[in-house]
């Protein structure tokens, strides 16, 4: 069964008289825009990814319920403007066809755009982002809550399968040293980092412009789909993708006016931008256009973010990143 029928017999479980169904894209799921007779918008996910080398832990049922279980709190607990989760008729987040797993939210309305286009849209998505960590600082998951950790053994598995695409002739040698060698201080420092209530939590986990709705230049999170627990200036490390070095420390003043920060933060950022990064590459793989970018992608951050990590330079103000 192909996902728009998978989608249709999904549909046929929830209270909602469908209008209309348009596919919108597919990476981790594959969604699909909806519309009933009132006029009212969903999102409806099918849970089968195309990302070949995608973790099977994020499509399970109980990991699929944890995320809608956290954003059902935070649309419960904060003003953010956030996709609300849609029960079932069985009373459940999670819907089953067969043997696949498909869960639907409220569509939320506003421009997406593939980067920043201006200052307020940073100020914005830096205070979204302090607002998430304040939530997830003091929120307590039910004890059925299963939701993915940001760790060692996720870091070493991204560094084993890119290594294998370096044997295999499509990853250059000297990057992939260069890459191991920042990996492995990266975890190093993971290791010694404290968890508490101020410093590890839920994150969203992919804080990055296409996964944020502008509304008059507010930014509105969505696609909930990578988040797990981890230490909260991850969000930042994977923001900071997309926001070039001369602005970031203007966005973490931002964010630190409500949320604090810890003392030695720019080393931790610079550590956990290092592994997701990796985490990142290693999604990739799965991607059938991979060989078509990811080798100049990996020799621009073996050159530069990457290799002034490994040599124990600060990376994260200065130079240039990796996409331009």
């Amino acid at each position: 069964m192909d996902n728009a029928n998978l989608a249709q017999h999904a549909l046929a479980q929830y209270d909602i008289n469908v209008v209309s169904v348009s596919p919108i894209a597919q990476s981790g799921a594959a969604v699909f825009k909806i519309e009933d007779d009132q006029g009212s918008l969903y999102s409806l996910r099918v849970h089968e990814s195309i990302i070949s080398t995608l973790e099977k832990m994020w499509t399970s049922p109980d990991v699929l319920d944890s995320e809608l279980v956290w954003l059902a709190a935070l649309n419960r607990d904060t003003d953010l403007t956030l996709p609300v989760p849609q029960l079932n008729r069985q009373g459940s987040y999670v819907t089953q066809v067969g043997d696949m797993n498909c869960t639907m939210l409220s569509w939320v309305e506003g421009e997406q755009k593939p980067f920043f286009t201006n200052e307020q849209e940073m100020k914005s998505t830096a205070e979204m982002t302090a607002a998430l960590h304040q939530h997830a600082s003091k929120w307590e998951p039910p004890s059925s809550f299963i939701r993915p950790t940001i760790n060692r053994a996720r870091i070493r598995s991204a560094l084993d399968l890119l290594k294998q695409q370096m044997q295999e002739g499509t990853l250059d040698a000297q990057d992939m040293q260069i890459l191991e060698a920042a990996g492995e201080r990266a975890m190093a420092l993971l290791d010694t980092l404290p968890k508490n209530k101020s410093t590890w939590g839920l994150l969203h986990g992919d804080l990055v412009p296409p996964n944020i709705v502008y509304v008059d230049g507010f930014s509105n999170p969505i696609d909930f789909g990578a988040s797990g627990f981890g230490y909260f200036l991850t969000d930042l490390a994977i923001t900071f993708f997309y926001i070039h070095p001369s602005a970031r420390q203007q966005y973490i003043e931002w964010y630190r006016e409500h949320f604090p920060l810890p003392d030695d933060y720019v080393a931790q950022i610079e550590g956990l931008f290092i592994a997701m990064r990796l985490i990142v590459m290693r999604n990739a793989l799965g991607l059938p256009d991979v060989n078509d970018w990811l080798p100049m992608d990996v020799q621009k951050s073996a050159s530069r973010e990457f290799g002034r990590y490994a040599n124990g330079e600060s990376f994260l103000f200065t130079g240039t990143p990796f996409w331009e």
